[in-house]
């Protein structure tokens, strides 16, 4: 619980962080929607309920709206991943300490987010080599059985984002250099020692892909009402929140360290 008070304490960073994602959100929907708009040519589509079928037949009918779509998605999960890589290491800094307030805590924000950013960006790369070699030991370990390799793997990429969470804390706070791949090593370790810290982050991290699995669920079974556009932004902010929650499991475990 200690963790979760670390992100009440900061309200406002996680309130910020979400006007940035709903803003993103917003401005690469804007070209889509410019799109649709264009195919339409003037026309409204006057049954809401069957506004899916609606896009597949418009999908059909005008290929460049596929490429429009294709391109916002990339866009969308390029910018979203700067932007976290961005902004990691300020918020590693304000669930650690949040007793800064005003100019002084967005200077130190910044500080923090920029003087990083080359480590991070580097841990993050080992992140992702990890997660590429672990995908592997999952379907050598699975073998044909495609549930026991699900299940293996979302263990295994648990653990992976737990670490990379570690090694980044330990970088900000406890100004460890970060660069050596044994120093990512050494997280990866401390997590397998600590089961409870690999559940906890896990936890959050399967919550976390609920939420999002739930967004699709409710934008594609409310296409066209207002419900369903106001409930996918909420549920986005829950995401935030439960990845802050994760976030400050690692600020937790590197002091404790």
């Amino acid at each position: 619980m200690k963790a979760l008070r670390r992100v009440l304490r900061v309200p406002g960073l996680w309130l910020g962080l979400c006007a940035l994602h709903l803003g993103l959100a917003w401005g690469l929907a804007q070209p889509v929607a410019g799109a649709v708009r264009t195919a339409m040519g003037g026309h409204t589509w006057t049954d809401p309920h069957r506004l899916i079928a609606a896009l597949a037949e418009l999908l059909a009918q005008s290929p460049a709206i596929v490429a429009v779509f294709a391109a916002a998605t990339v866009a969308s999960g390029l910018l979203g991943a700067a932007i976290a890589l961005l902004v990691r290491g300020g918020v590693l800094l304000r669930l650690d300490d949040a007793s800064d307030r005003g100019s002084r805590a967005w200077a130190e924000f910044g500080r923090a987010s920029l003087g990083n950013l080359p480590v991070l960006a580097l841990i993050g790369l080992y992140g992702l080599v990890l997660r590429l070699v672990l995908s592997f030991v999952a379907n050598a370990l699975a073998g044909a059985h495609a549930l026991v390799e699900l299940v293996v793997l979302v263990l295994l990429l648990t653990f992976a984002t737990c670490a990379g969470d570690l090694a980044a804390a330990r970088r900000v706070l406890r100004g460890e250099r970060g660069v050596h791949p044994r120093e990512y090593v050494r997280a990866c370790v401390d997590v397998a020692r600590s089961p409870r810290l690999w559940l906890a982050s896990g936890a959050l991290t399967l919550a976390r892909w609920a939420v999002a699995g739930a967004i699709v669920l409710v934008a594609v079974h409310g296409a066209g009402e207002a419900w369903a556009s106001w409930s996918a932004r909420g549920l986005a902010c829950v995401a935030v929140f439960l990845a802050l929650w994760r976030m400050a499991v690692a600020v937790e475990a590197s002091r404790r360290a």
